[in-house]
């Protein structure tokens, strides 16, 4: 069953009720500044200079309009009750004595109290067309606020004020990012603090991102002194350690995998006042085209829409031996399409919060030889960058730009003619390890005379709506531009539905392009993201077999079901190209990275806040059909002992390196050559390599190696995803190289000392809204709107800080036999914080039997936890 808002409440709330239309004010994203050049004192033997650089502004920053708001009916009591309600509790839990909880409001104490003059008059005259006049006295009696108007601000709130905004006081504090980069591997340590700012024992849940292609290998848990470093084990084993600790009051993390671009941090029974630091580390290969490196991190999982019917049978499968669910509940219920969908859907914070959550993020690049310094960019923060020798620098990100709402990207490149690249290799008692990097000097092939037929696929959802749809209009329209006189093309869009610009592919005339780009100015964004359907009704449209076919996707990627686009993708990826362009500041890599690698294909990233977004994805996109630079590649190892080889193996685009990481056994030397088509005209390129019986240096390659080998066996059960003996391999392979993968996690366990009864409340971190996207175009975005619960006779809404209130209570019926009265807050579901409308709403969908409902009960200036059980909703 599915719990939706409810605007029929004039008649069934039986109170006064007041409508409004409450669209958000405008904003302004301000536009980084760049500051002059600054010289600091030099070491002894170095000249130091640091700047501050930040992207140009983009065409799409400064004044956003919002989109008009549905009316919706709002209590004036609530609304006093909502100004008030950050005294008392806003999420229904109560705070105190941690290292946050001195984060008060202070100052305006809001509209006058319920109990005032003016609040009594407003009371008592309600809209004629909204009150059951039988029933008027009584409802008024039972409408009260629940709030004491002379309870102060004080330690025991849960919000302070920031300016114009509210901080919230979550249980993570602060994340700091260290990374070190070595010529062209990337070593990442991420550190995430929690605390516990609430006056009980809590269990905290951050569901995070980190790059695909991360390759976790250590894991620490500190608490004060001691240092508690985690194990990898299968992943049902670290969940039935985990789940046993928390229930014997340890205080335990557990770091599980749901997507290879999605984690999830559980921290058990942090004590009251307590804070617990859990340090990740990474190592990766970074991405290189056009002659620059590229270090990534992504800073928040953005909403993601799930497709299907909801699913009650997964929920006890999550289930082990210390009786409670392990991982996240979040906004969605599980799904036949997506049997883990709240584990991906983190609740999102309320619109003018801040979680108090902030980064800071530092990166050391010893790049081996000269930097290119004009080509040092930072493409969506602001930040100082110190040049330590004209091979090193060290870059920051700044204090005024450390919100968690999208991703870090920094490219650098170097003052060299020569093409960039090199073996590295490692030697250890797993054997030989080796990664190849190599950049080829191609002189330009001929054009390629086949007609091309391009299919555009659109997103056209609701989670583009605002600037990653203006974004995505401007992309679409320059590469019209940039087709071929011979070429045909469409326009295929999808969101709840789809559809098709043109009945049949239409020739490359100025008329067609010019209807194709009015239907781009005309399209709006909204609904959901149906993106499968989409992409089945490009693949079934009428298609010209004379053409080479390419498909070409827009989009910010917010999915659950990716194994589904990436196995239709694969399966038709004989006949056709598939590119993609993942368009926001945070979008899904995951998603967008198979859709090239399945199709043959190549992907590319547009940032709205970069000034040079339409620019390079139009010549990106003319590099990408025009045809791969080098084709059918295949690699003569000319005897050297190489095996199991992974990277690039097929087709090479402009701008790209191969890349190959694999094993060898014993030692050897000597000249490699790979060899591939150049259009008409076939080619070799020798390789010189030394793989020597002893090398220390470079102890990273091993697990980088086996992060591709498990990748390489995650795409292959895409063709067979009931293959037990593939998955065996990829839990045996994750378990020697002690990596995070799908079947594998990473379990810590402090065993010196017993926090709490075993049942501590779980708290979800709600995650920052991605960059960009405009909130009103999620689907199943409910703040402000009241929710009606059938099942119990209670209708709830979303306070200004994000509490759900109880708002009306239907006489007899069973929340009120159960003694919930209006005004109080639902804090806990099935031992659940609660973080919103829409987070109380997926908790209530992932429920079976009977359900555990904690009500926020204010005494005096603490707050106490009341649950009432009730029935199915």
């Amino acid at each position: 069953m599915r719990f939706r808002p409810t605007f029929a409440a004039a008649a069934c709330l039986m109170l006064a009720l007041a409508a409004c239309s409450n669209p958000a004010d405008p904003t302004q994203t301000p536009e980084p500044e760049v500051a002059k050049t600054t010289k600091q004192t030099p070491g002894p033997d170095q000249t130091r200079e640091t700047r501050t650089l930040g992207p140009s502004l983009s065409p799409w920053e400064g004044p956003q309009r919002a989109l008009p708001g549905d009316e919706v009916v709002v209590l004036e009591e609530l609304e006093r009750m909502q100004d008030r309600a950050e005294s008392d509790g806003a999420w229904g839990l109560g705070t105190g004595g941690g290292r946050s909880a001195r984060r008060v409001r202070s100052g305006d104490m809001g509209p006058p109290p319920p109990s005032s003059p003016e609040a009594a008059k407003a009371s008592k005259e309600p809209s004629n067309d909204s009150i059951d006049k039988d029933e008027s006295d009584d409802s008024a009696t039972r409408l009260k606020a629940g709030v004491d108007p002379t309870l102060k601000a004080s330690e025991g709130s849960l919000f302070a004020r920031k300016g114009a905004d509210y901080v919230g006081q979550f249980p993570l504090e602060h994340t700091d990012v260290k990374a070190e980069i070595s010529g062209y591997i990337g070593a990442t340590t991420v550190t995430q603090s929690f605390t516990n700012p609430f006056t009980e024992v809590i269990e905290a849940v951050y569901t995070f991102p980190l790059p695909g292609d991360a390759a976790i290998n250590d894991f620490l848990m500190v608490i004060g002194e001691r240092r508690i470093r985690g194990i990898i084990r299968p992943r049902a084993e670290a969940e039935r350690i985990y789940a046993e600790a928390r229930a014997r009051g340890f205080t335990a993390s557990l770091l599980t995998q749901e997507r290879p671009n999605i984690f999830t941090q559980n921290v058990a029974n942090i004590e009251v006042g307590g804070a617990v630091d859990i340090a990740i580390t990474y190592f990766q290969t970074l991405g290189y085209e056009d002659g620059r490196y590229e270090y990534y991190f992504p800073m928040v999982v953005g909403p993601r829409y799930i497709p299907g019917a909801p699913s009650k049978d997964s929920d006890d499968a999550e289930r082990n031996d210390g009786g409670a669910k392990v991982g996240g509940e979040g906004v969605s219920p599980n799904t036949d399409k997506v049997p883990d969908a709240g584990k991906i859907t983190p609740p999102m914070l309320p619109e003018g919060m801040r979680s108090g959550h902030d980064i800071s993020l530092t990166l050391d690049i010893d790049a081996g030889m000269a930097i290119d310094q004009d080509s040092l960019e930072s493409i969506a923060h602001k930040v100082q960058i110190e040049s330590v020798s004209d091979q090193r620098i060290v870059v920051a990100l700044t204090d005024a730009d450390n919100i968690l709402n999208r991703d870090f990207v920094f490219r650098w490149g170097m003052n060299n003619d020569k093409p960039v690249g090199g073996v590295l290799t490692h030697r250890s008692d797993k054997g030989g390890f080796f990664t190849l990097m190599l950049q080829p000097q191609l002189n330009p092939a001929d054009k390629d005379v086949t007609p091309r037929e391009v299919t555009f696929i659109m997103d056209v959802s609701g989670s583009m709506n605002g600037l990653p749809m203006d974004a995505s209009k401007e992309v679409v329209g320059k590469s019209l531009d940039t087709l071929r006189p011979g070429d045909i093309f469409n326009i295929v869009y999808f969101a709840s539905g789809n559809g098709q610009v043109f009945e049949k592919p239409m020739p490359n005339t100025p008329e067609n392009i010019e209807k194709a780009k009015a239907f781009l100015q005309q399209r709006k964004a909204g609904g959901g993201t149906e993106m499968l359907a989409g992409l089945q009704r490009a693949l079934k449209a009428e298609h010209d077999p004379a053409y080479l076919q390419m498909y070409t996707f827009f989009t910010d990627g917010y999915i659950g079901n990716e194994a589904e686009i990436h196995k239709t993708v694969q399966e038709n990826s004989d006949a056709a190209r598939f590119f993609a362009f993942g368009i926001g500041g945070s979008v899904n890599r995951h998603l967008i990275d198979g859709i090239g690698e399945n199709g043959r294909g190549k992907v590319h990233y547009c940032f709205p806040r970069d000034a040079k977004m339409g620019e390079r994805a139009a010549k990106t996109f003319y590099d990408m059909i025009d045809s791969p630079v080098l084709c059918d590649i295949e690699i003569d190892w000319n005897g050297l002992p190489v095996k199991d080889v992974y990277g690039t193996v097929n087709d090479l685009f402009a701008g790209q390196p191969i890349q190959l990481c694999g094993r060898y056994e014993g030692s050897g030397e000597g000249t490699i050559y790979i060899n591939g088509r150049v259009g008409a005209n076939y080619i070799t390129i020798p390789v010189h390599v030394v793989l020597p019986e002893q090398e220390e240096r470079n102890e990273c390659l091993g697990a980088i190696w086996a992060r591709k080998r498990i990748a390489d066996i995650e795409k292959q059960l895409l063709a067979k995803p009931d293959d037990k003996q593939l998955e065996q391999q990829g839990e045996d392979l994750a378990l020697e190289f002690n990596l995070m993968s799908r079947w594998t996690s990473f379990v810590a366990v402090d065993e010196s000392r017993i926090v709490g009864d075993g049942s501590p409340i779980k708290v979800m971190q709600p995650v920052e809204l991605p960059d960009g996207v405009d909130r009103a175009g999620i689907e199943g975005t409910m703040d402000g709107k009241p929710m009606s619960i059938g099942g119990w006779g209670m209708v709830v809404m979303q306070n200004k800080q994000g509490g759900v209130a109880v708002v009306y209570l239907d006489k007899g019926r069973e929340a009120e036999q159960a003694g919930v009265e209006v005004g109080q807050l639902v804090a806990t579901i099935d031992g659940v914080a609660v973080m919103g409308l829409s987070h109380l709403n997926g908790l209530l969908m992932q429920t079976s039997g009977k359900v555990k409902v904690g009500f926020n009960i204010p005494e005096g200036e603490a707050h106490k936890i009341r649950e009432v059980e009730m029935p199915q909703p």
